[in-house]
């Protein structure tokens, strides 16, 4: 199912029984086993899709068939290209176990879409967490200073550790919404 809340950056495809479940981590999986927070560090990431966001939304209503039958765990994209990141086009992560990578990639193909690269999801969680890349650059970009970048960067190694702190844990993954919906 597609959830476009024109309040939140991103444009999600998830299976009903992951949106309507009680388990918001349930398609975080490989061979229908739930992944530990320790196999999601090893294993989890992402194809990169690169377009406009209208030949977005036409193959997302192709791909969310493949998503609900559970063939494709989940995909998120922009609902414009991110600004503070000098973007030009929108980009599609289309999740995935790295084990299933090269399967998921020829689904994607014999959509048309060209995948640009793989991104392990740790690549993505060190970037977003104090002093990585993307999460230094977007405090830059939003004119964060002093005490406010402390908080921003306090609030992300927060996050980072309720999320994957317990090794052990069942992987739940971490907020991909881009925004709330309360």
């Amino acid at each position: 199912m597609i959830i476009d809340d024109p309040r939140v950056q991103f444009i999600m495809l998830f299976s009903h029984q992951t949106y309507y479940g009680n388990d918001p981590g349930t398609y975080i999986r490989y061979q229908g086993k739930r992944l530990t927070n320790k196999e999601y560090l090893e294993h989890w990431g992402k194809w990169i899709v690169l377009d406009e966001k209208e030949n977005l939304d036409k193959v997302a209503e192709k791909l969310d068939v493949l998503v609900e039958r559970g063939m494709i765990p989940c995909i998120k994209y922009d609902r414009m290209p991110l600004k503070e990141f000098d973007m030009k086009e929108c980009v599609m992560c289309v999740f995935c176990d790295d084990r299933d990578r090269d399967q998921i990639s020829e689904l994607l193909a014999g959509f048309g879409l060209t995948t640009r690269a793989w991104v392990p999801e740790k690549q993505v969680i060190d970037g977003w967490s104090p002093g990585g890349m993307f999460l230094e650059k977007w405090i830059e970009a939003m004119g964060y200073e002093g005490e406010m970048a402390e908080m921003v960067r306090e609030d992300s190694r927060r996050i980072m550790h309720q999320a994957f702190g317990d090794e052990d844990a069942i992987a739940t993954g971490w907020d991909q919404w881009g925004g709330s919906f309360e």
